[in-house]
């Protein structure tokens, strides 16, 4: 694996593509006129809520992850289009999608965020006299890997603080890093990046069980599997494609008879929730070798063909040039700990 880069009042919600009134609230005139200082009315917020809203791709997603009511959303796109003067969003029934201008302001919406974040940390560290951060984010599943790679970088940086946040998924993953909250995440590739991505690992997913399985320690096909009782986590992002699902699909098209998966014996919050019930003999599970704990990860079936997973340390657009010598170093304090596999 290589690298890559890439690249109110007077407003009517309208379900297609006609102009909204102007700031006073007329329906004449020019609807999206900024006037000569119409850019130096954009806020962080806006460009925030333009970010989210094209990334969820509906209005009622956006809402919920930025914790406000949707005509707050609606609002507060609708004074972005008049600040910058043309229309930004196309709303239908699909859902919301970016114009060629949505488009073009998009990665700059992120870097403003991005740049921001970064002078908040920077100032709150430099408050708390640490003039060094580097911040982590991750997933549940992929944390206690990490760890050898994380007490290495700690140890060659003495003069800097780590700070490790986890989210439950990769979705939220790639927004911390793309607005600024996180220096660089480890997770699964993210599509469409634009800013550097670099390999990290390839992670193989076995299938957790108790120590007294009577398969432990073999390597089955996960047809073989399918009428056990099966624990379940939510996608974070680690299982793009089931394998479980994909035999039972397999199975179906063949027209083979089969009974199909029974329902999860139990919905957890967490990977880590999930390994422990199937130690415990609740059922089985199936997770990253590499999230195991040591003494646990001979009590796994392995699956043939094996599933696997590539996990990619990636950093914001424009990334300063000290993240990606903190991600460098990261990089190098997990091959030395034999973290890549």
């Amino acid at each position: 694996m290589g690298e890559s880069t890439g690249c109110c009042r007077g407003m009517t919600r309208h379900g297609d593509d006609r102009p909204v009134p102007t700031a006073a609230g007329q329906a004449g005139g020019t609807p999206y006129a900024a006037g000569g200082n119409g850019a130096g009315s954009l806020s962080l917020r806006q460009l925030e809520y333009l970010v989210v809203a094209i990334g969820e791709g509906r209005l009622t997603r956006a809402a919920q992850r930025l914790h406000v009511t949707e005509p707050t959303v609606s609002q507060q796109l609708k004074a972005l289009e008049r600040a910058v003067g043309t229309r930004l969003l196309v709303r239908g029934r699909d859902g919301i999608r970016p114009t060629p201008a949505g488009e073009a302001l998009l990665p700059h919406a992120r870097t403003a965020l991005c740049s921001a974040g970064e002078g908040r940390a920077a100032a709150l560290a430099a408050a708390c006299g640490h003039p060094d951060v580097l911040r982590v984010a991750t997933l549940p599943a992929l944390l206690d890997g990490l760890l050898p790679a994380l007490r290495a970088w700690a140890l060659a940086r003495p003069d800097a603080r780590l700070c490790v946040g986890v989210h439950e998924s990769g979705r939220s993953l790639e927004e911390s890093v793309a607005s600024g909250a996180a220096d660089l995440g480890i997770g699964p590739r993210p599509a469409g990046w634009c800013g550097q991505v670099r390999p990290w690992c390839t992670e193989e997913l076995v299938v957790a069980c108790a120590e007294d399985d009577p398969l432990r320690g073999e390597t089955v096909s996960v047809r073989d599997l399918l009428g056990r009782r099966w624990i379940r986590c939510p996608d974070d992002g680690l299982q793009p494609v089931p394998p479980l699902a994909t035999a039972a699909a397999d199975d179906s098209a063949a027209g083979e008879a089969t009974a199909g998966p029974p329902p999860p014996v139990l919905d957890v919050p967490t990977p880590g929730a999930a390994v422990t019930l199937a130690a415990s003999g609740t059922g089985i599970a199936l997770a990253p070798l590499g999230s195991l704990p040591p003494g646990r990860r001979s009590w796994t079936i392995r699956l043939d063909p094996p599933p696997t997973v590539d996990v990619t340390l990636f950093t914001a657009p424009d990334a300063p040039s000290a993240t990606l010598a903190h991600a460098g170093l990261l990089r190098r304090c997990a091959a030395a700990s034999r973290t890549i596999g």
